[in-house]
């Protein structure tokens, strides 16, 4: 061990009540005052005087010796402390009530628009509307033979009545199960009905 860390650990075994500068020259010679120097400009070390003494200290243990030895200073630094903590709390609650309200003011937002969705659909398109506007469209699109695409009347439908594809297809289900001698389902086509596992995409009144 170089004679700078053994100054070193010296200090550091002294902690907050620090060592006699004269004292270590007496154990660690001239060359002390070199070394301490040095230590002292690199910031390892701080040096004070206490009485008539000079005292050293390692840098860790410094700033307690102080508050030890000067009430108010201790006083000052505590209510400090304690600002600081109460502080660090209020932000911390802060925190927390940020994040539960951008919860809540999400899920209102969800339901909201939920809510909306479907109110929007049970208005928009009651049942007794649906039949006659499904009967009008199958009408007005149907071929030389009455087939019509469903894909049509759905789409038409639904940018009409600002309507889902899910709300359309819930009406038609329940208006074809519910007046089936009226109306005649037919296989084919890209979307429609799914009876018995098949796709139904055509339709007409019978």
């Amino acid at each position: 061990m170089s004679a700078e860390e053994k100054i070193i650990e010296r200090i550091l075994s002294a902690r907050v009540s620090g060592i006699k500068k004269t004292d270590l020259r007496k154990e660690y010679g001239e060359e002390t005052d070199l070394i301490l120097e040095n230590l002292i400009n690199q910031g390892h070390i701080v040096i004070d005087k206490k009485g008539t003494a000079h005292y050293l200290w390692h840098k860790d243990f410094y700033f307690q010796s102080l508050l030890n030895s000067d009430p108010k200073l201790k006083i000052t630094f505590e209510a400090i402390k304690s600002l600081q903590q109460s502080v660090d709390n209020a932000l911390d609650r802060l925190k927390n009530i940020e994040t539960t309200t951008s919860d809540i003011s999400t899920k209102v937002k969800l339901t909201i628009e939920e809510s909306e969705q479907n109110n929007s659909d049970k208005i928009s398109l009651e049942f007794d509307q649906f039949r006659n506007e499904f009967d009008t469209a199958i009408a007005n699109h149907s071929s030389s033979i009455g087939w019509v695409e469903i894909a049509k009347i759905r789409s038409e439908l639904c940018n009409k009545y600002n309507i889902s594809d899910k709300r359309f297809y819930s009406l038609m289900n329940e208006l074809t199960n519910q007046y089936h001698d009226r109306y005649e389902l037919s296989t084919g086509g890209y979307e429609g009905l799914t009876v018995r596992g098949l796709v139904h995409g055509f339709v007409r009144c019978i």
